[in-house]
């Protein structure tokens, strides 16, 4: 019988992933291994519950969800019965996020509070989440402890791996996402050095793109942790099913209905959205006719901003939606003309790659992690964030030039499948989980010698 606590391959590595356990690129990353002779397990950051259908042994933290010991989940924290370690883990989750930033008094109480908490609610479980994964972690003796990004999964690992001394137990892979992960983070002098102890505790490295790689050799990571073995430049969901998604498609661009898709419609420190309204409206008349669809719009002032700057006639053909699974995003994608993405910072966007397998031609800011793998005018067009002019005309060329877009949408089927065919990454990736687990297996037997 199958249990959580049952290896389905016994003798095979054990790989414990940390992430975000509602994370399509979670999800999409641990898939890879979904046929393969690993026993997977993730422990899940306290954000939300794992969808039910995926089939993956979680350790669950989450203070919101329900109680789901069952073979594939385990509650590990915070205690069952304890209400008061509830409390504290959501009041953790809201420091740990800034919520409470602005207001110095208020979160030094709260911070107060939530020590005292941890102190005696535990009734002899663990008391903090760094003391659940260090029990996981003891308990089932990993090969390999995959952390899939630096905040916030690394960054619990470390501390746990201090404070609980966990150095001899499996083998580190620290993997960058892209975005701030590194690229914005490390201009904050507290996260500069969490990241800097990442780069020089950890036992391999794994980035979505060169200029992380670049930075990282800067900051403390020696060589041979991206190299011995390595997996080199590889999406943070693990490539696409290329295959799959173009069988979504047949007609060319130009003979799409003249849909602009926009995919992330909200507003980050990464991506800025009141310029792309600016342009928008600046440019309507001329990539007329047209709709936008204006999806994930879920942030209350960039729909005060939307109700406020968008005209009537501009605004009933600019339909917004909340949150939409994946699914129903390549869906949209695949029946659109332009799928517009600009942004401050960014690794090698999964939106952009999705659009260029999908057939609709790509609207991208030129980031470094961007710029070295894509061609403008030949696989995007360029037009960076806070410039409402170049957006505006970037949108006018790809909705009016339909040689253009179609160019692009031959050229990207090519291209997309050089930079992530998931089942190029997916052999990569199965002879470096097979490698590093001999090498932590060589290192136990070495330290029990």
């Amino acid at each position: 019988m199958d249990t959580f606590d049952t290896d389905r391959y016994p003798g095979r590595p054990r790989i414990l992933f940390v992430g975000f356990p509602e994370s399509s690129h979670t999800h999409s990353w641990i898939d890879l291994l979904a046929d393969a002779s690993f026993n997977a397990r993730l422990f899940a950051l306290p954000s939300a519950d794992p969808p039910a259908d995926w089939p993956v042994k979680t350790y669950v933290t989450f203070t919101g969800g329900a109680n789901q010991n069952r073979p594939d989940r385990k509650l590990v924290f915070p205690p069952a019965d304890s209400t008061l370690m509830g409390l504290a883990v959501t009041a953790r989750s809201a420091l740990d996020r800034g919520i409470l930033s602005a207001r110095p008094r208020i979160s030094r109480l709260v911070h107060g509070g939530v020590r005292l908490a941890e102190k005696i609610g535990g009734n002899g479980q663990p008391t903090t989440i760094e003391a659940a994964l260090a029990a996981a972690i003891r308990d089932w003796q990993p090969d390999i402890i995959h952390t899939l990004g630096f905040d916030s999964a690394s960054y619990l690992y470390l501390r746990a791996r201090k404070q609980f001394g966990l150095e001899g137990l499996g083998r580190w892979v620290a993997q960058a996402r892209g975005g701030p992960d590194l690229a914005l983070q490390r201009y904050q002098p507290e996260y500069r050095e969490l990241i800097e102890e990442v780069l020089r505790t950890c036992d391999h490295f794994i980035a979505d793109n060169q200029p992380n790689y670049d930075y990282a050799l800067t900051a403390g990571l020696t060589p041979e942790k991206m190299l011995e073995p390595g997996m080199g430049v590889v999406s943070g969901a693990g490539g696409m099913d290329i295959d799959a998604l173009r069988s979504m498609w047949t007609l060319p661009p130009s003979q799409r209905e003249r849909v602009i898709l926009w995919p992330k419609a909200y507003e980050t420190y990464t991506a800025k959205a009141m310029p792309v309204f600016e342009a928008i409206i600046n440019v309507w008349e001329q990539i007329q006719p047209c709709r936008i669809e204006m999806i994930w719009m879920v942030q209350p002032d960039i729909k005060i901003w939307y109700e406020k700057m968008f005209p009537p006639h501009i605004k009933i053909h600019c339909p917004t939606a909340g949150r939409l699974t994946r699914e129903e995003t390549l869906k949209r994608i695949a029946s659109a003309r332009v799928m517009l993405a600009p942004s401050l910072s960014d690794g090698i966007p999964n939106t952009m790659m999705e659009a260029m397998a999908l057939g609709a031609a790509p609207l991208v800011s030129p980031l470094d992690t961007i710029a070295p793998v894509v061609k403008n005018e030949e696989n995007v067009l360029f037009a960076r964030n806070l410039y409402p002019d170049e957006i505006g005309e970037a949108l006018v060329r790809l909705m009016t030039d339909d040689q253009l877009v179609d160019r692009m949408a031959s050229n990207n089927l090519v291209r997309v499948r050089e930079m992530a065919d998931r089942q190029q990454v997916k052999l990569r990736a199965l002879s470096f989980y097979e490698t590093i687990a001999e090498m932590s297996r060589i290192r136990r037997k070495t330290s029990e010698n």
